[in-house]
């Protein structure tokens, strides 16, 4: 008999039930054993910068390979080494003093083809003084031997300006193969990877720089985008458990125990509500992202009264009021202002108590901007909160955030709307005191 008493025990707890025949909520464990997550953003950069160190403490040391011009370039550089000495100057002053590829490449050509004009003319100078030291005439001869040494002369001076220009570019060209070298490597599955910093001050440096900031933008969106799919499948997987526990609990005992039905059938509705609220604020983000500003000139204290006047109605719990300046105008998009306001003042009335709750709603113009604030007595927000509360998905106390209805996306979207008109939103909160948030428009 006790064993089978329980068994049964167990189904109805299994199904429902506690051991007194009430129902409970039941608890569906995630798919494939999985435990929710339960880390934050924080510590899973720090463990992958922790194993980023370690793989970089640990990577073999490798010996530079010379490719084959460089070791001419050495080997040139040893050989004319007063050459050297001049393209060693040239490189310092264009360390010194940020010059284009352009005007780099300009400088450059024009010392080759003025040192190889000077050495013609030095030696054309030397020979006719030798020949006026000696006494001797201009002869056929002489030309002959003079028009061949100068045209040799001319070769050799075009195959050196031709190295010499040759190298140059290899030395202006090498940067961007560098960087091209390092983009290959770069893929989505190594978005960390940062192109080197060029040796340059020229259109190479900036190019550098907006490629590492290009990559950083990247990489911040995949991680965004990854974080977001994870938040949204954790909190739409809550509701779904929620409603796939109840119907089976329907399915096994609704049938003959009322309680149990009008119990599940208030749960499945509550949880389907908070689903319908969660795809409804995601499909308002998504929205945002390509959205096209509808402005107009409107009266801002007339359109915050009309939502306060709307709460008044519906809301008696609360003490809800407006003031300040009647006469403020603004040229923005007057549905995504309301939409900000509705988002703080639901926020207020979630957060705080009934009855003795007061919500203050107040309207300035000061230096050049109108500022709005939503003020209340709530439960307040920690200093350690405030730096997050305008993130997806959170919420400061996750399971009073859900008991409310709140889905944690409601600041963000207030965020997204203060934003994309070109104002901020701060907020200032104490616990135990309550809450304002401040929305600055320009």
């Amino acid at each position: 008999m006790s064993g089978n008493t329980d068994d049964k025990q167990i189904d109805a707890q299994a199904d429902g039930e506690n051991g007194n025949g009430d129902a409970v909520e039941p608890v569906v464990e995630p798919a494939g054993g999985a435990t929710p997550r339960v880390g934050d953003d924080e510590k899973r950069e720090a463990v992958k910068q922790t194993i980023a160190e370690i793989k970089s403490e640990n990577a073999p040391m490798v010996k530079k390979k010379y490719t084959a011009v460089e070791i001419t370039l050495i080997v040139v550089a040893v050989l004319l080494f007063p050459l050297t000495l001049i393209v060693l100057g040239v490189r310092a002053l264009f360390k010194k003093f940020r010059l284009g590829i352009t005007a780099k490449t300009t400088v450059v050509f024009t010392l080759v083809f003025g040192l190889m004009i000077i050495g013609y003319s030095v030696f054309v100078l030397a020979s006719i003084n030798k020949l006026v030291e000696s006494g001797e005439g201009l002869t056929a001869a002489y030309m002959h031997r003079l028009i061949i040494t100068s045209s040799v002369l001319v070769a050799v001076f075009i195959v050196l300006g031709a190295v010499l220009g040759g190298f140059s570019s290899q030395y202006m060209i090498g940067p961007v193969r560098k960087i091209t070298r390092r983009i290959k490597e770069i893929s989505d599955e190594n978005l960390s990877a940062r192109v080197d910093a060029v040796d340059s001050q020229d259109e190479l440096t900036e190019l550098t720089d907006q490629i590492n900031a290009m990559l950083d933008s990247l990489q911040q969106a995949f991680e965004r985008q990854e974080n977001f799919v994870s938040d949204a499948s954790h909190e739409l997987k809550t509701p779904l458990s929620v409603i796939a526990g109840y119907a089976n609990l329907l399915r096994r005992w609704g049938k003959d125990d009322p309680k149990i039905l009008d119990e599940s059938v208030e749960a499945i509705a509550r949880e389907s509500e908070n689903m319908k609220r969660i795809v409804d604020q995601l499909l308002w983000l998504a929205k945002l992202g390509n959205f096209t500003l509808n402005n107009s000139v409107f009266n801002l204290y007339e359109t915050v009264e009309d939502v306060v006047d709307g709460y008044k109605m519906v809301n008696a719990k609360h003490d809800i009021s407006l003031t300040g300046d009647v006469s403020v105008t603004l040229n923005a998009d007057k549905n995504l202002i309301t939409e900000a306001v509705r988002t703080l003042v639901d926020n207020a009335i979630k957060y705080t108590p009934p009855q003795a709750g007061v919500i203050k709603l107040n309207i300035t113009k000061t230096d050049g901007h109108v500022e709005l604030s939503v003020a209340d007595n709530g439960i307040g927000i920690s200093k350690d909160d405030q730096a997050h509360i305008f993130e997806r998905f959170y919420r400061c106390d996750k399971v009073r955030g859900r008991e409310s209805g709140s889905s944690g996306l409601g600041l963000t979207i207030c965020k997204s709307i203060v934003e994309m008109m070109g104002g901020k939103i701060t907020v200032e909160s104490e616990l135990g005191v309550g809450s304002k948030f401040k929305i600055a428009l320009y």
